[in-house]
């Protein structure tokens, strides 16, 4: 069984987003394109905007989608928001 036949190609289409998502984050952080932790939520969540405004759902679903992908993003980027010491406002 394939991914996409497990979890629909919605929800496929999602996930490789988020993992592209997550990898082009890395290499902004690593080419120190991006270095402050507000500066790379903001990136994340224009990205995520953009992508699902492709996407014409009812806006609680849609919002549920977000923010699913929103934490499953940040919760990959936890560990290298840790090893390359990005700044965070107090």
């Amino acid at each position: 069984m394939k991914m996409t036949e497990y979890c629909g190609n919605f929800e496929h289409s999602i996930l490789q987003f988020i993992f592209h998502l997550t990898n082009d984050i890395r290499e902004k952080i690593q080419q120190k394109k991006l270095f402050y932790r507000e500066q790379i939520v903001r990136y994340a969540e224009k990205q995520l905007d953009f992508f699902f405004k492709a996407y014409h759902l009812k806006s609680a679903i849609l919002n549920a989608y977000k923010q699913e992908a929103y934490n499953t993003m940040m919760f990959k980027l936890k560990n290298i928001l840790k090893e390359n010491n990005i700044f965070q406002c107090v």
